[in-house]
Order: C-alpha cells, then sequence, then structure tokens
C-alpha cells in the first residue's frame, strides 16, 4: 500500500512539473526513467527484476523474499565471504520441513526441505536441503537437469568445455573417458607415488621449521601439499610450493585466483561488469588463464615429444593415460581438450579438499592452534583448549 501512494504522488509531483513548463529532452528522459524505475519497484517488490511471481511457493512458505529488483543478492554480497553460511540461514529463516505434495508421487517424500530465491540476470533459483534431492538430480532423472547456457557463459573461460561446464552426449564423453581410465588399481598406485614425495617435502618443511622454532601455518602447508602432489599426479608438473616458501607460486597463485573468480562469478550476476571496474582485476583474470594454458600445453607437448625409453624412467600420470585414451570412433583427445581435463580435474580436488568435513575453517584452527601455544606458557591453558573442543563437538 504505501508503495502504490508512493507512486501516486510521484505521478501527481511529475504531472505539476510538466504542466510549468516545456522540458528538454535531457529532462524528459529523466523524468521516464524515474517512472520507469517507480513501476519495476512496485512490480517486483520483492524479486528480483525480470523474475517470474511464483504464488504457489508463496503459499507453501518456499520462497524467501528479497529486495525490490535485485532479489537474494544483497544477502550474497553482505555474506560474500561465506555465501554457504548465508544459504543455511535462509533455511533456518523461512524453515526446512515444507508440506510439498506436488512431489510426493515422484520422489516419496512426505516432506520436502527447498527455497526459491531469486537474482538479477539468473533468475530464479531452488535450494535443495535433502540428501533425497540430490539423488533424484544426480542419479534418478540426472538427463531432466542441465548445468545450461548461463553456466557455461560464466565458467568456460576457465573450464573450456570441461565437464564441469558439460551437457548430455559432451559429459557423457567426459564421463566415459574418466570412467575408463579411473580404476582403483591404477588410482591407488597413482597416489602412492605422488603423495609420498609431496610428504616427504611436507616433512623437511617441519623440520626446517622446528630447527628454526617458527610456527607453521598448517593450513596453507596443506594446500600446497595437494597441490604438489595432484600436480604429479595429473600432469607430472612439478610445482614444488611447499619448497618455495619465499619466491612466488605461479601456477598455484593463478590457480587459487581462478578457483575464486569461478565462485565469485556464480554469487556475482554483474560481473562482467564488475571484473571490468576494479582495477586489474579483468587483465589478472585472463593472464591466470594463460599461466594455467601454458602450464598444461608444456606438459602436452613434453610428453608428447617424449621418447618410449625416457617414459620407462619415470612414475606414470594421468596424462599418460589420458593421451593414449581412444574413443570408440577411434579418435584421441586434442590438446585443448587434455587442458580442460586437467583444469577441470584440478579444480575438482580443491573443492573436495575444501568441502571435506575434516577440513576446518581457518578462524577454527587459529582459534584452536592459539589455544595450543598459550598452553606452552600458561597450563591452565588447557581448560579453555578443551572448552572449545566440547563446543566444536
Amino acid at each position: 500500500m504505501a508503495l502504490v501512494m508512493a507512486g501516486i504522488g510521484l505521478r501527481r509531483l511529475l504531472e505539476r512539473q510538466m504542466a510549468k513548463r516545456k522540458r528538454t529532452p535531457i529532462e524528459y528522459a529523466v523524468l521516464a526513467t524515474i517512472g520507469f524505475f517507480v513501476a519495476a519497484i512496485i512490480k517486483y517488490p520483492n524479486r528480483a527484476f525480470l523474475t517470474r511471481a511464483r504464488p504457489d511457493l508463496k503459499a507453501r512458505g518456499q520462497d524467501a523474499p528479497g529486495l525490490p529488483l535485485i532479489g537474494n543478492l544483497g544477502g550474497f554480497i553482505e555474506h560474500r565471504e561465506d555465501p554457504l553460511l548465508y544459504l543455511h540461514q535462509i533455511f533456518q529463516e523461512h524453515g526446512d520441513v515444507v508440506n510439498h505434495p506436488s512431489l510426493h508421487n515422484e520422489l516419496s517424500l512426505d516432506f520436502v526441505w527447498t527455497r526459491s530465491i531469486t537474482m538479477p540476470i539468473f533468475g530464479r533459483a531452488i535450494l535443495l536441503n535433502r540428501p533425497e534431492f540430490m539423488e533424484h538430480i544426480l542419479k534418478t532423472n540426472f538427463e531432466n537437469y542441465v548445468k545450461g547456457d548461463l553456466v557455461r557463459w560464466n565458467l568456460s573461460d576457465i573450464f573450456g568445455r570441461g565437464i564441469f561446464v558439460a551437457d548430455h552426449e559432451e559429459w557423457r564423453f567426459h564421463r566415459k573417458t574418466a570412467s575408463n581410465i579411473f580404476t582403483t588399481k591404477l588410482y591407488r598406485s597413482l597416489v602412492e607415488g605422488a603423495f609420498k614425495s609431496s610428504a616427504e617435502d611436507f616433512s623437511t618443511v617441519l623440520d626446517r621449521a622446528i630447527a628454526a622454532e617458527m610456527p607453521v601455518d598448517l593450513q596453507d602447508k596443506f594446500l600446497k601439499l595437494t597441490l604438489d602432489a595432484f600436480g604429479k599426479l595429473t600432469f607430472g608438473l612439478e610445482f614444488k610450493a611447499l619448497l618455495n616458501e619465499e619466491g612466488p607460486n605461479e601456477f598455484g597463485d593463478a590457480f587459487d585466483f581462478l578457483n575464486s573468480a569461478a565462485e565469485f562469478r556464480m554469487l556475482n550476476p554483474f560481473w562482467f561488469i564488475t571484473d571490468r571496474i576494479i582495477p586489474g582485476r579483468w587483465k589478472k583474470h585472463w593472464g591466470c588463464i594463460s599461466i594455467l594454458d601454458e602450464y598444461a600445453a608444456k606438459a602436452v607437448r613434453d610428453r608428447r615429444a617424449e621418447t618410449p625409453e625416457k617414459a620407462t624412467t619415470r612414475t606414470r600420470d594421468l596424462l599418460d593415460h589420458f593421451i593414449t585414451y581412444k574413443s570408440e570412433d577411434g579418435t584421441m583427445l586434442t590438446d585443448r581438450e587434455l587442458r580442460d581435463v586437467f583444469v577441470n580435474f584440478m579444480m575438482y580436488v580443491f573443492l573436495l579438499h575444501s568441502f571435506h568435513s575434516k577440513v576446518s575453517y581457518r578462524s577454527e584452527a587459529n582459534e584452536l592452534l592459539t589455544s595450543v601455544l598459550w598452553c606452552n606458557i600458561f597450563p591452565w591453558s588447557w581448560l579453555e583448549l578443551d572448552a572449545t573442543r566440547r563446543r566444536r563437538l
């Protein structure tokens, strides 16, 4: 009602102003723009611009209301450092268990946990909070759900045409290729060799820190260990990120930046504008992509030029299997497809690493490690540490 009254008042004000004297084209354009925004706010009072109203979701209490024209974008901006926490808060504030009879026959559920949000350009998104739904989408009715043009538009410059942005036949090709290569025996042999070498480097880093009586950032070192190990595991690349403590890690820094950029794009519908406005970001983005391309191209080029005698003297990696893989029609993967396989696999590994239940947030690690350091000085701090542990449990 307040918006309607405001609109009526604004219209009367505009009528009085236009009746006073002849307006310039610029003034007419400004007035028309103001009128357009007022009308848009009235039409989209709690959802993103151009999104369709869903009274069915609202009636079931599944529609999380947002702001006029931008929908729930404001919440993601506010919680950009931890978007998953924001999604969790949406479920907490608006409730989880909702009666949803329309899906009973399809999913055999008495209740479902879903929420709907809207964002400009991205449109409406349905949030799921039940394992049964994930199984339905990823397994039972997988063909019905696609990543679509929006995901490819957001991420294709990073992932190429890899499995993360592929649909239908293209996805099946990547999936079949990976499934034919990834056997338990092969994976065990690859991981054993790669991680043994990286673990030795990690031990060297710890020995140095002990000798120098210096603290160790375990999260940083474990991420570097993962990067080193999977660099060997995938393309046989020697990053030596663990041992290179002083100098810059070109590949690791580029990979970390693009990993963050991919997440940022899925939360920011205006990334194609902000990436160009933020000084240096657009140039850095494409510079990081060039670094990934150069590393992948060099690895493929060196491997194709490798002699059989040299190949027998080193540990086999995934590139050996992908580069010799032939599809049913006899075609082999191109250099660009091998690059996409490499980037998608590395991104997937780091995604699992960050989502693993045993990987703590940096703040939690700092809290516990700080308590441990204080315990070396003040014995009674163990009580505080034990209290912290109990709170987490």
